[in-house]
């Protein structure tokens, strides 16, 4: 890049370190880098740092010296500039195309130069338009169109450019008299993410609400003398109460659980551990629990698998949560096929739980790790689920570098498997 900007300036002789000239150069540089320490990507910090450098090298040189053919003067006056050599300048297009941002330059409200990020979301042919087509927002036309518009680089959030839901931070730059450059860069992903922040806040409150104006209901009845000296009411009450609790601690508990295995998500775990006993000990402990569909489960685990680096205690609640959930839904007295074996390659060890019930359709596979999402609320309450257990099970997977996979066909059934990969073997 540096030897472009050297090739730029060849021929040209700088003028005095005390010309007004050089001292507006370095103010012009000054700013590049006040704006470009404001960028997020290091590809945007490079291409305002290029800018504002070319546009300081043009403004410290004096084009009357220029020691091949004379050419008409860019300078209009002591102290301004007329960039069009410089936005003409054939290295350009190829910088700003190597952002992942939309990048423009705008000169007297028309745009002279864009990369193919703002092609695709303002439409190909936007050079040479005016801001007002280019743009077709208020907010933007109102700053790019203002000449006398002061501009610091902050960002500007828009709502509205390219899709209806899409958001967008936009950066304008001074660059000289009349010219500026526009960077856009996307927040539609952060905003997603503050939705799905906000959306989890009122769902965790609401699902501890629910079960605590039950116990406080209940309390307030058997506070009344004629339900609290009835034995049958009282016990009855007392053991609905008990159930509720246990649900406010089973949701307090996944939640706990997903925020450490947020926390550590980058942190892949470093321990070897037998994932076929832990497969083992849950079926086990499933059987012994639940009288009534423990014995429909189907155990076909491949002997002598290699161990899987992990941790023991987030796989054995992947485990337990992928098994109850196959329980909980599949339709009652039919099968539960577990099995265990060693994924093709070898380099990962394939659960899989199958189920036969109602199925999922289509629409709702995408969103089933979401937290809180549920196909059916009512069956989901009515069997005792928190709305936790598939993300966690993501989470787990995400964090051991593993692979999810739900498929599921309407009226048959329902089938999870977990791709986790093996313990590296060491050169022999």
């Amino acid at each position: 890049m540096w030897g472009d900007l050297t090739g730029i300036a060849a021929g040209y002789k700088v003028n005095s370190w005390l010309s007004p000239r050089i001292i507006f150069a370095f103010a012009l540089a000054f700013v590049g880098a006040i704006f470009a320490a404001q960028m997020e990507g290091t590809a945007e910090r490079v291409l305002v740092i290029f800018v504002s450098m070319m546009v300081a090298l043009f403004v410290a040189t004096d084009p009357h010296d220029r020691e091949e053919a004379p050419a008409e003067p860019a300078i209009t006056d002591g102290n301004s500039l007329d960039l069009t050599a410089m936005t003409s300048h054939p290295q350009l297009q190829a910088f700003i195309d190597a952002s992942a941002d939309a990048v423009l330059m705008v000169e007297n409200a028309r745009v002279t130069a864009a990369n193919e990020v703002a092609l695709r979301l303002l439409g190909a042919n936007i050079v040479g338009q005016n801001v007002r087509m280019a743009f077709r927002h208020a907010g933007a036309i109102e700053r790019l169109s203002d000449p006398d518009a002061q501009h610091s680089g902050h960002p500007i959030r828009l709502a509205g450019i390219g899709q209806k839901n899409q958001l967008w931070d936009m950066r304008i730059q001074t660059m000289g008299p009349l010219q500026k450059i526009v960077h856009l860069a996307d927040r539609s992903g952060t905003q997603a993410a503050e939705k799905m922040r906000v959306d989890f806040v009122a769902n965790a409150s609401h699902e501890l609400l629910t079960p605590l104006a039950a116990i406080k209901g209940f309390i307030e009845t058997l506070d009344d003398p004629a339900a609290g000296d009835d034995a049958v009411t009282r016990s009855r009450f007392l053991g609905i109460m008990a159930k509720e609790t246990d649900r406010m601690q089973a949701l307090v508990r996944d939640l706990m659980s997903l925020s450490r295995i947020e926390a550590e998500k980058y942190d892949p775990p470093q321990t070897p551990v037998d994932f076929s006993d832990i497969v083992l000990e849950t079926v086990d402990q499933l059987r012994n629990s639940q009288k009534d569909r423990g014995t429909d489960i189907i155990v076909d685990v491949t002997a002598g698998l290699p161990f899987v680096m992990g941790d023991a205690g987030q796989l054995r609640q992947l485990a337990s949560n992928i098994l109850n959930n196959s329980l909980k839904y599949g339709r009652a007295g039919t099968p539960v096929t577990v099995s265990l074996l060693r994924s093709r390659s070898g380099a990962m060890v394939n659960f899989t739980v199958a189920d036969v019930g109602d199925g999922i359709a289509p629409e709702h596979l995408p969103r089933l790790t979401e937290r809180f999402y549920r196909v059916d609320s009512g069956r989901s309450r009515l069997v005792g689920g928190t709305g936790l257990g598939l993300s966690l099970v993501k989470h787990i997977v995400d964090r051991h570098r593993g692979h999810l996979e739900i498929r599921s066909t309407v009226g048959k059934g329902t089938t999870v498997a977990v791709l986790l990969p093996v313990v590296p073997t060491g050169p022999s």
